[in-house]
């Protein structure tokens, strides 16, 4: 498609009804293509986050994509929730959960060291939001702290939650009813961060499941210590360190039981499905050995006047631009923004019926 004078940045008026719904409050970021802002129900005053992104976007639309794999996740807990979805003649749009904090900004508040307390505890939130993903056919491919954010109260404001989904692409073909797996490609364009992405990933080689539970384990490390690779900017020097580096090394201020989900990830081929239950259980065996308890305080929650985060969009983040090919379709959903008072927060009975082992054990998809 050729270029077109509204290719670039959408530019929404703030006060701008949307939907006859969504009124602009605040643009909170801006990519070569698309916007994210600060929206607000008129009728209810409620808080969501909107991203804009112009129709003349040359090479695909990510926004399409982040429509259609968000509403496969529709009603899955501890992920971004679809709202609204529309096209207008010159851009279209998406309404979704506005969150807390991104674990990066967090991270950078705690002078980029968590303790092992907290490093295994968003262990087991960052596993669980990606089976939820990996449940409904997508693999994200692109793990990493500024795709990861807790919510905006109560209880879901002590919970990561996963979104971002404009690099995410489904591994499984939906034929007559059947799901099966999608034949991995020989060669693929580079997609990911190269900070978190797997080694596979540098070979150009399909992004499993597995590949996703690699950035994962890349970001705990670093929550202890920097990645043996963190100076280094060619991807390229990073694949070859990454491939060099010894999992001593690289676990030398995190449990040497992450070796374990090393080992198996390191194994996992594309097709196969990782052992989820059995990273799961590493996880809290962990806690239980350690003696942590789910409701002790996060490190950003010992922080000099922290207090429980009631707004988002602390991080400008710009929009990406990757070729797939679907359609937005429009769709509304029940905001659940409603007031949530202190006493929701989580505390040690509500472990079990937050992250259930039970979840971790289920195959969905069957293979």
């Amino acid at each position: 498609m050729p270029r077109h004078d509204d290719a670039g940045p959408v530019d929404l008026p703030l006060g701008k009804i949307i939907g006859k719904r969504w009124k602009i409050v605040d643009k909170v970021g801006e990519g070569g293509c698309g916007a994210v802002f600060l929206v607000e129900d008129y009728k209810n005053g409620s808080k969501a986050a909107m991203k804009a992104e112009s129709n003349y976007v040359a090479g695909g639309s990510v926004l399409k994509l982040e429509v259609q794999v968000l509403k496969r996740m529709s009603g899955r807990k501890y992920v971004a929730q679809l709202i609204a979805a529309g096209k207008k003649e010159k851009y279209s749009y998406m309404v979704m959960t506005l969150f807390g904090p991104s674990l990066s900004r967090l991270f950078k508040q705690c002078k980029k060291q968590f303790s092992v307390s907290t490093q295994i505890r968003l262990g087991v939130q960052i596993l669980y939001g990606l089976k939820q993903l990996h449940e409904v056919g997508y693999v994200h491919r692109d793990i990493k702290p500024a795709n990861l954010a807790i919510g905006r109260r109560g209880k879901e404001a002590r919970i990561l939650h996963l979104l971002d989904f404009g690099l995410s692409r489904e591994f499984v073909l939906r034929t007559n009813g059947k799901i099966e797996m999608r034949r991995a490609r020989e060669n693929c364009l580079f997609r990911g961060t190269t900070k978190y992405c797997s080694i596979r990933t540098h070979e150009r080689a399909e992004q499993g499941r597995s590949d996703d539970l690699i950035s994962m384990m890349y970001v705990l490390c670093e929550m202890r210590a920097p990645l043996p690779w963190d100076r280094l900017r060619d991807k390229h020097e990073i694949g070859r360190m990454k491939s060099s580096t010894d999992p001593e090394k690289l676990l030398a201020d995190s449990p040497r039981e992450f070796i374990k989900i090393f080992e198996h990830l390191n194994e996992t081929k594309y097709d196969q499905r990782p052992d989820y239950l059995m990273i799961y259980k590493v996880f809290t065996s962990l806690l239980q050995k350690k003696g942590i308890k789910f409701g002790d305080p996060y490190d950003w929650e010992n922080l000099p006047g922290y207090q429980q985060p009631s707004s988002v969009m602390e991080d400008k983040k710009k929009v990406q631009t990757i070729n797939e090919d679907v359609s937005i379709e429009k769709t509304v959903s029940k905001e659940t923004t409603q007031k949530t008072d202190r006493s929701e927060e989580t505390n040690d009975k509500d472990w079990p019926n937050l992250f259930p082992p039970e979840e971790f054990g289920k195959n969905e998809l069957g293979f």
